[in-house]
């Protein structure tokens, strides 16, 4: 199997494994189950980016281009602190066709087809949903997103049977 390693280096030496460490537990583990190792992409980490990294789109490119077949870890926290994030990111990388993996003997059951984690279930769960409306509606999945310079109309409305006035305002959306 062609592996390709990630790893994100931690910004403090007490916040996890320096990307030297990961990447010998990724080149180890590559070894030890015979596959190849391709290439190993890295990132450093930065709170304020957390899925704009260099190394990670180099990833991307590789997974891609078809050139590897799995993706290994040392551990999911690589990927991201947030088990959501890490979700959102997992779905992506399998739906380029690669497996995961993770040397981290603790996260092997996060991998599960069912985990053991709530909202790792929950998140899969709205994932498998939000694409299978894509499928159902593909008209329709080009207008989930929100043009970044439309206005959008937000109006307040009040709680209870009394219909009362209500206040309109015009946001601009950030994302």
């Amino acid at each position: 199997m062609r592996v390709v390693g990630y790893v994100r280096e931690a910004s403090s030496l007490a916040e996890g494994e320096t990307a030297f460490a990961q990447s010998e537990r990724i080149r180890r583990w590559t070894s030890d189950s015979g596959h190849h190792l391709v290439a190993t992409c890295q990132d450093g980490r930065d709170p304020t980016q957390p899925l704009g990294r260099d190394g990670f789109r180099a990833l991307l490119d590789i997974a891609r281009s078809g050139n590897a077949d799995a993706l290994v870890v040392s551990e999911l926290s690589v990927l991201s602190s947030d088990k959501v994030t890490q979700e959102v990111m997992l779905d992506y990388l399998r739906g380029l066709g690669l497996t995961i993996v993770s040397t981290s003997e603790t996260d092997h059951d996060e991998l599960l087809e069912l985990p053991d984690d709530h909202t790792r279930l929950v998140v899969r769960d709205v994932i498998a949903k939000v694409d299978e409306f894509r499928r159902e509606f593909p008209e329709k999945a080009a207008d989930l997103s929100v043009p970044t310079d439309a206005d959008v109309i937000v109006q307040l409305m009040p709680h209870g049977t009394q219909r009362a006035e209500s206040a309109a305002h015009t946001a601009r959306p950030t994302a």
